[in-house]
């Protein structure tokens, strides 16, 4: 009876033991990504002997607390606001371009070339007002490449964020080192299990390794019988056992066709941080490139057209007006960079508008007078002191289709867009931090219940070892005795 005794006694200790090394390791660990707790699971011993007595416990396993629902919300979860967070940061960057208001923004700008056209109405022959009129008009050009040039600069960076996919530090060479992680712990993790080994830290090295993969890519996983897990993003199977794809970046932002692919051609929609990399590349910031174009288009086109039209102080007429007119004609006040004399309006205008460089060189060449016609008496060739025409330009700042209109909808936009993104963001870091804590109500490591638990399993211990020497004591005296 005494080694019946002794066997139970020292089941026990082994028990103890694995509880408070189980214990201690989930304290060490509280703070590791992907950790989850542990738990010893013990199981009686089978009985023996002519009585069926029982001869104690056994450590049948030590298992990681977890949820496949829990943990499949929580991937879900990294992947939306991975996408929502890049996204209001992207929104962020495209409000910086726009310092709207302030006296140093475009709106600003047109309200003083509006006023200074109004002045140069009031003296459509003073040098000084016409000279201002053109060092206006340059700076509004000038604005307007360097905002595009701002937005293209912001998509270059997007693309080098997200990088290639190889020999880089992108994004996408990150996800693709991950992704490689998660197919070499698959294998481990099925050969270990096969063993019979303890594969748990294999199990919190690969759920950290998941959950970063979601804020890059958006995905979703599933797990086979053998413990194996299956990546999928966008329609794609990227980790299957122990082979993963690797991503590669296609397109470019300067061609707006940014793209993901695995390396054998197949394309990729990704979630996550990059999907919305893309998004702002391909999308986004291609839509105010265009909508910056579409002001630059309505600056451009209604001041030529009315420069085309009308007459400079000193009686020279504007190409549309010039008939056989052998003298100066009215050069166009906007051009495209590289052109002396035509505008051609493109969704990439605001990248290219320039003043033509015979405007600048002599500021006298501005329509400020109408073409002859009833109500005035105009000539052509002839010196006139009226100002109908630069009125009228003037008046541009109060068009319904006109660039102030243009650019007030942009930025109108950009402000909505820019506060749903901000709020789509603060939801979705809501919804992240609601999913950790639900997979974390299972998973996480509480420090008092651990503290407590090694605390029991070390008074537990002690009695397994109070027992075993009450036995050896009791077997002793019996020796003696006989």
């Amino acid at each position: 009876m005494s080694d019946f005794g002794l066997s139970i006694a020292a089941s026990g200790l082994i028990a103890d033991s694995a509880e408070l090394d189980t214990a201690s390791n989930n304290l060490s660990n509280i703070n590791t990504a992907g950790y989850a707790q542990e738990v010893v699971n013990l199981a009686p011993e089978a009985a023996a002997g002519p009585l069926e007595a029982g001869r104690g416990v056994t450590v049948a396993s030590v298992s990681a607390l977890t949820d496949a629902v829990y943990e499949a919300a929580n991937v879900a979860a990294e992947g939306v606001q991975g996408a929502a967070s890049t996204t209001n940061q992207v929104m962020s960057s495209i409000e910086a371009v726009f310092p709207e208001p302030s006296s140093d923004g475009l709106s600003a700008q047109l309200a003083t070339f509006w006023g200074d056209l109004s002045t140069l109405a009031a003296n459509p022959n003073q040098a000084g007002a016409q000279q201002t009129v053109a060092a206006d008009a340059s700076g509004l050009a000038d604005a307007l490449n360097t905002t595009s040039t701002q937005l293209s600069q912001l998509g270059a960076s997007l693309q080098s964020e997200v990088g290639t996919g190889l020999g880089d530090s992108g994004t996408l060479a990150q996800a693709n080192a991950l992704l490689s992680q998660v197919a070499q712990l698959n294998q481990g993790i099925v050969a270990g299990d096969a063993a019979g080994q303890n594969v748990n830290a294999l199990g919190d090295e690969r759920r950290s390794a998941v959950d970063q993969l979601a804020g890059f890519l958006g995905i979703s996983t599933s797990t086979a019988p053998d413990g194996a897990l299956t990546i999928n993003s966008g329609g794609v199977q990227l980790v299957s056992g122990n082979v993963a794809e690797t991503l590669v970046s296609t397109g470019s932002a300067a061609t707006e066709n940014l793209g993901i692919a695995t390396s054998s051609g197949v394309p990729l929609q990704p979630g996550g941080s990059i999907g919305a990399n893309l998004t702002a590349v391909d999308t986004t910031l291609p839509g105010y490139q265009s909508q910056l174009s579409a002001v630059a288009n309505a600056l451009a086109g209604d001041l030529n057209t009315l420069q085309a039209n009308g007459m400079a102080a000193n009686g020279d007429p504007g190409s549309a007006i010039a008939g056989g007119f052998t003298g100066t004609v009215l050069p166009n006040i906007f051009v495209d960079q590289g052109s002396g004399s035509t505008y051609t309006p493109t969704a990439t205008s605001a990248a290219t508008i320039a003043v033509s460089p015979t405007y600048l060189s002599d500021p006298s060449l501005i329509a400020t007078a109408a073409a002859p016609g009833p109500g005035n008496s105009n000539v052509i060739g002839a010196a006139t002191l009226d100002s109908t025409n630069a009125q009228a330009m003037a008046a541009l700042a109060g068009s319904t289709t006109g660039p102030d209109t243009l650019y007030q909808s942009l930025i109108g936009n950009l402000g909505t867009e820019a506060s749903n993104a901000a709020g789509t963001s603060t939801a979705a870091s809501n919804l992240a931090t609601t999913a950790a804590s639900n997979l974390a109500s299972i998973s996480g490591v509480n420090q008092n219940q651990q503290e407590v638990d090694i605390l029991s399993a070390q008074n537990a211990f002690q009695a397994a070892s109070q027992a075993i020497n009450a036995i050896n004591q009791s077997f002793q005296s019996l020796l003696q005795a006989v």
